[in-house]
């Protein structure tokens, strides 16, 4: 569940196009509403806390290695170096997760094959590609594995009807609940088949969705529980992505704010809510999974099909001992 700003991520907020001698008029309010228009995220969406609690002491500069930075593709990130409950780390360099690849510019495939990424899994639905396909080099390999249906193109008319000011602020944190409490019971099947391949890959592999912070933290918060992460950090490298997100944000909140100009029922806050993390949308993921299942070991087992065989197996391959 992606909404972002701008041609190739979602939002796409009206533009001021004036024909009309009334023009001159529109065009000195939108000044006014340029210049006015310093928008913050709010606090608890700055992700500035999660980070705080990721990097601590000699982990900064782990954390560092983490974030990959990309021209105009956003939060791509190492899944790795977080500790797990056995005192063991991630490793670097195995699984990456990212917003989409349809901005990588051709100069930076290099950049790209340094990480020695085999392959691509693409989260989003058919009717969010048309026309933002990933770009990437000839040697990666891509898979396109939606975790929802959207068959009649809802998540573009739930965008519109944002914009339309048909979605509050309580609506919108309604339906974004309801997504990540669906993810693990309603589409718990596609899940199963996307992690087990991209679980199953020798090679380094990233996922996507449009934004990588909504499925893609989904598909890494259950990754960091299979390696038997604990569920506070796994939540805090979930709240990572609005802090690697924040400027993008801020500036969708920018146009968003211009846009009322003309849609003046649309709700800032709504906006906010689906352009961001909050901690109780992984949070609704996890208690649907101690709810419906009896709790996340019983999920692993019986929903995704890894028993405690392959599970030692992966843990063995994706973390190592760390030194004493």
């Amino acid at each position: 569940m992606a909404y972002e700003a701008g041609g190739k991520s979602g939002f796409i907020f009206p533009k001021l196009l004036f024909l009309s001698a009334r023009g001159t008029l529109y065009i000195f309010l939108a000044g006014i509403a340029l210049t006015a228009c310093k928008v913050s995220v709010s606090e608890n969406h700055d992700g500035k806390s999660a980070y705080r609690q990721v990097v601590h002491g000699e982990d900064s500069l782990l954390l560092a290695k983490r974030y990959i930075p990309f021209g105009n593709t956003l939060n791509f990130r190492d899944i790795g170096g977080l500790k797990t409950k056995d005192g063991r780390i991630v490793r670097l360099g195995k699984i990456y997760r990212s917003g989409n690849l349809a901005s990588l510019d051709e100069g930076e495939f290099d950049k790209l094959n340094s990480l020695h990424i085999a392959s691509v899994y693409d989260l989003r639905t058919d009717h969010e590609i048309k026309g933002k396909e990933d770009r990437l080099p000839p040697n990666v390999k891509y898979f396109h594995t939606p975790t929802v249906e959207d068959k009649e193109g809802e998540i573009a008319q739930l965008k519109t009807k944002v914009i339309n000011g048909q979605i509050s602020e309580q609506q919108a944190f309604d339906k974004t609940i309801q997504f990540y409490e669906d993810a693990v019971s309603l589409n718990v099947n596609a899940l199963r088949e996307i992690m087990q391949d991209i679980l199953d890959s020798d090679a380094p592999v990233v996922y996507h969705c449009s934004a990588g912070k909504d499925r893609t933290g989904i598909i890494s918060a259950l990754i960091l529980s299979i390696l038997k992460v604990d569920r506070e950090t796994i939540v805090n490298e979930y709240l990572l992505s609005n802090y690697y997100r924040q400027e993008h944000t801020e500036s969708t909140l920018r146009k968003a704010k211009l846009g009322k100009i003309i849609k003046r029922k649309m709700d800032l806050k709504a906006v906010e809510v689906f352009i961001t993390v909050d901690e109780r949308f992984i949070n609704a993921t996890f208690e649907t999974i101690d709810k419906k299942y009896g709790g996340i070991e019983q999920f692993i087992k019986n929903q995704l099909g890894i028993d405690q065989k392959r599970r030692e197996l992966l843990i063995e391959r994706l973390t190592y001992q760390e030194k004493m």
